[in-house]
């Protein structure tokens, strides 16, 4: 048991070194990560998600909306609100705010990382349902026939490419590893999908 501990423990200071690295990034990245746009200083976008996870026990869609804020071109913030509907009642949503990090490329793709922080809500209707992983089964109480809500601390680390279709529009195919932690337990949730995101300040999409 301490060594499943140990490992525990590790899993989960390993997963917030990532993303203390990459929220740091900013500060090392300017030279190597910046995008020279003359016309172009800050803004602000909109973006839907459609894709799939695994929250459960298979993988199911993912739904999400998100609001970002661009401070340069090199680096903004995103808040993101991610549902998981599955079967057997269970639903999962996850809420973040992460920082966002363009490196240099020609346009009109633009290779990302993202780390963020969150909080994390899985609601089980029926426990004993083969929905609920072992994560969860670990912690459930005595009674295991009514239905339970588990809130949790939520890391997440990311990448993908913003793929600009016009001055406006853009696509970001993406991968997204949610790392959900209790205590000294921790879960991974990969999460991969399209966003499509509107930029309401016009980008020019050529350099």
């Amino acid at each position: 048991m301490a060594a499943i501990e140990r490992a525990r423990t590790a899993n989960i200071s390993s997963a917030v070194i990532v993303v203390a690295f990459l929220l740091a990034l900013p500060w090392d990245a300017r030279a190597q990560a910046s995008v020279v746009n003359d016309e172009w200083r800050h803004g602000t976008t909109l973006a839907g998600l459609i894709g799939a996870g695994s929250p459960f026990a298979g993988v199911d869609p993912a739904l999400g909306l998100s609001l970002g804020w661009e401070l340069k071109p090199w680096l903004g913030f995103e808040g993101r609100g991610t549902w998981f509907p599955a079967p057997d009642g269970a639903s999962a949503f996850g809420a973040a705010f992460s920082t966002r990090i363009a490196f240099d490329s020609a346009r009109p793709v633009l290779p990302y990382v993202s780390a963020g922080v969150g909080f994390y809500r899985a609601t089980f209707d029926m426990p004993a349902s083969n929905a609920m992983p072992r994560f969860y089964r670990r912690r459930l109480g005595e009674s295991r026939l009514l239905g339970r809500t588990f809130d949790d601390m939520l890391l997440t680390v990311g990448g993908g490419a913003e793929v600009f279709l016009s001055r406006h529009v853009a696509l970001r195919p993406e991968l997204t590893v949610m790392m959900v932690t209790a205590r000294s337990d921790a879960r991974a949730i990969p999460v991969f999908g399209v966003q499509v995101a509107y930029h309401f300040e016009s980008h020019p999409i050529t350099p």
